[in-house]
């Protein structure tokens, strides 16, 4: 999927027409490469999202809600000064290109009127947002381009706003059928798909295997298999729909999931795989937004995943330490028979023997030898094996305590990364974020606001509802868990876990009434659904009532023990689980 030429084309004119005449009313940048422009004409509204992500640029009217940073970046406080309440003059794509420029009357510093433009480019790593004075010289972007940082151009303030080296290939809605098939001839064992790529601008793979399919033919195979006539009216009819703006935004699904998206209709896909949307925005808002989001949660995520990963790892590998130790102290026994054949037979050993063979009495007097210190005689060598006995002794002891305690939190990082894993939203990282440095990197982030009274949020639990219209709550994290299951919820109230792994806790608010086998079942799904069990066949599942839960030992957070438990096998089924959101 990609956002490319021909769905600039249609973004552009349709933001053209809905708002130009119009103003723009407030801007934000609730991310770093993302801003949000307000905007509104005499019959319409929207709000504008423009991304200069390298991963998922775009620009769209969206629906969706952002937050946004209590101090605004110095870029969004510039364009706030340029911007704010100018009039759209016009909405236009350069070229052919993922290049968008918003054209707007604003006011210099002596307030009189001046054109400036702001130029969207939405090109992989090179995506930026340029903001533009009169005389076409750069105002500011939103990444600042050295030449260290590129050979191709600079974009600095004051530098002069060029797109040399930036649209280097041919405009397809202006390209002649002689010059067509003159590139044809020069790329006879180049493949359809690079052919296209390499010589038009805004032409997706996309985009590519759609004219090879109206050519009768695939984008893999090379140019010299096609009729060249054949491949001019693909080429042309398609081109010839852009340009008349004959736009069908569209998606398409295979087995419930959408592969693809696009501007013009796609005859290559069946006509039952296609869901149509009513303009190019309606289309990026519910299909494409989804997408930056999961990148953004990806981006955001990642670091946090290889810092608790490496915690998790230490964990493990001082469990293992710790448990071979265990086994060395639970097996001291024989340091004290050591030390008692030694202390009975010490006249029989000389200072530098390496080993001692003596009878043990504590085994029908059959042989047993010992090793040595060569630096010590007999009772030093006796009183080293006792040492040793007494030491292991008060180990076991120590030990099983520090084993078990590891293990809480070896769960308690795990049940984390899960978490993290699961998150879908930026908020749910940043949760798990704070928990991650609070009860790990105390040492590391001690003193950094800790004077800061932190004001506490309430929680932010998923609801459902159940087939019996009893209320579901899930928790998206471990503390989130611990607050669902250990305050909000009442004795009477029925908890859910997936048993012996990872997964949210599930808190079915009863109100003193009896629940049926449907609402059990359903909590069931919940929680096997909200685990890392999602994917298999069947899950089982503990529930039982809260007032049989109590706080782990550990205290770590999310981690309870329970009692008076049952147990119910489901299968996680997405269908469900949508029936069952509160809406």
């Amino acid at each position: 999927m990609s956002y490319d030429g021909t769905m600039t084309k249609a973004v552009a004119e349709e933001l053209d027409s809905r708002f130009t005449g119009g103003k723009i009313d407030k801007i934000y940048q609730p991310q770093d490469d993302t801003l949000v422009l307000n905007l509104r004409s005499k019959t319409d509204r929207g709000s504008l999202l423009l991304s200069a992500s390298a991963n998922n640029p775009c620009a769209y009217i969206t629906e969706k809600k952002f937050k946004n940073p209590q101090t605004p970046p110095a870029f969004c406080m510039l364009l706030r000064k340029h911007l704010e309440s100018a009039t759209i003059n016009a909405i236009e794509q350069v070229e052919m290109d993922r290049i968008i420029k918003i054209k707007v009357d604003g006011f210099n510093e002596l307030f009189d009127r001046v054109e400036k433009t702001l130029v969207i480019e939405m090109m992989g790593r090179y995506s930026n947002i340029i903001l533009l004075d009169e005389n076409n010289t750069i105002l500011d972007a939103l990444k600042r381009i050295n030449r260290s940082m590129s050979r191709v151009r600079e974009v600095l303030p004051g530098g002069s706003y060029t797109l040399e080296g930036i649209v280097d290939r041919t405009n397809p809605l202006k390209e002649t059928k002689g010059d067509f098939m003159a590139r044809l001839h020069e790329s006879e064992g180049t493949s359809l798909k690079n052919f296209f790529i390499r010589n038009y601008l805004g032409v997706s793979p996309l985009i590519a295997r759609e004219i090879a399919y109206r050519a009768g033919g695939s984008d893999k195979d090379p140019v010299k298999l096609f009729s060249s006539e054949d491949l001019y009216g693909a080429f042309h009819s398609l081109f010839s729909e852009i340009a008349a703006s004959e736009f069908r935004p569209q998606s398409i699904s295979d087995a419930g999931h959408i592969i693809a998206f696009s501007a013009v209709n796609l005859t290559h896909y069946p006509e039952e795989s296609k869901t149509f949307y009513n303009g190019p925005s309606a289309l990026l808002d519910h299909t494409f937004s989804a997408r930056v989001l999961e990148d953004r949660v990806r981006q955001k995520s990642q670091n946090l995943n290889k810092q608790i990963k490496n915690h998790l790892e230490r964990a493990l590998h001082k469990q293992e330490k710790m448990e071979f130790e265990l086994r060395d102290a639970k097996d001291r026994q024989k340091y004290k028979v050591y030390g008692d054949l030694i202390s009975s037979n010490a006249w029989k050993i000389q200072r530098g023997a390496g080993e001692v063979t003596l009878e043990n009495f504590y085994d029908d007097m059959n042989p047993l030898t010992i090793p040595l210190d060569e630096t010590k005689d007999g009772i030093q060598n006796a009183a080293r094996y006792y040492k040793k006995y007494t030491k292991l002794k008060h180990a076991e002891k120590l030990l099983a305590d520090r084993i078990d305690k590891n293990r809480n939190t070896i769960r308690y990082l795990d049940a984390m990364l899960y978490n993290l894993d699961d998150a879908e939203s930026i908020d749910e990282v940043d949760a798990i974020q704070e928990e991650f440095r609070e009860d790990f990197l105390k040492k590391k982030y001690k003193g950094h606001g800790e004077n800061k009274k932190k004001k506490k949020k309430e929680p932010e639990y998923l609801t459902f509802t159940s087939s019996e219209g009893f209320a579901m709550y899930v928790g998206r994290n471990n503390r989130q868990n611990q607050e669902l299951t250990l305050k909000f919820a009442r004795k009477d109230d029925l908890w859910f876990h997936v048993k012996n792994g990872p997964g949210s806790h599930v808190i079915v608010k009863t109100e003193g009434e009896e629940v049926g086998e449907a609402t059990i079942y359903e909590g069931a799904a919940l929680a096997a659904y909200y685990s890392r069990a999602r994917q298999s066949a069947h899950v089982d599942v503990d529930y039982t009532k809260r007032q049989f839960i109590r706080r782990h030992p550990s205290n770590q957070p999310g981690l309870v023990l329970y009692t008076d438990f049952s147990t119910v096998a489901v299968t996680p089924e997405k269908e469900i689980i949508d029936k069952l959101k509160t809406k």
